[in-house]
């Protein structure tokens, strides 16, 4: 991934989007927008990055939903270790994403799962 494109990944992209078609588009048009010479081939590498990460980070998002039984994250101090951890994880397979939006996917995850 060009340097410009990693540099401003966090601002590129909201978690929430990724799980919907529309939302995949929104972040397409922010990418256009924020970094007018970005081209087809870099939106898709960013399309694939983010899908990687979505597909990966979610299997963790659904530990924690089914373990937790919540539709959100929850607060305990067991829960908040295991949340850590499966952040740390998630960011040493995608150290470009902010903890933030790690943490965004995993409650989205939670509140899809716990309606």
């Amino acid at each position: 991934m060009d340097k410009r494109i990693a540099e401003n990944l966090n601002k590129l992209f909201n978690s929430y989007d990724l799980f919907s078609s529309s939302g995949v588009e929104k972040n397409r048009a922010k990418m256009r927008s924020e970094i007018p010479d970005i081209t087809d081939e870099e939106v898709k590498e960013v399309d694939d990055y983010l899908q990687e990460f979505y597909d990966f980070c979610s299997i963790y998002g659904t530990k924690i939903a089914e373990k937790y039984k919540l539709s959100h994250l929850p607060y305990t101090e067991e829960a908040r270790k295991e949340v850590a951890e499966y952040t740390y994880i998630c960011r040493e397979k995608f150290p470009e994403v902010d903890e933030m939006h790690i943490r965004e996917l995993f409650s989205t995850v939670c509140s899809m799962i716990n309606r």
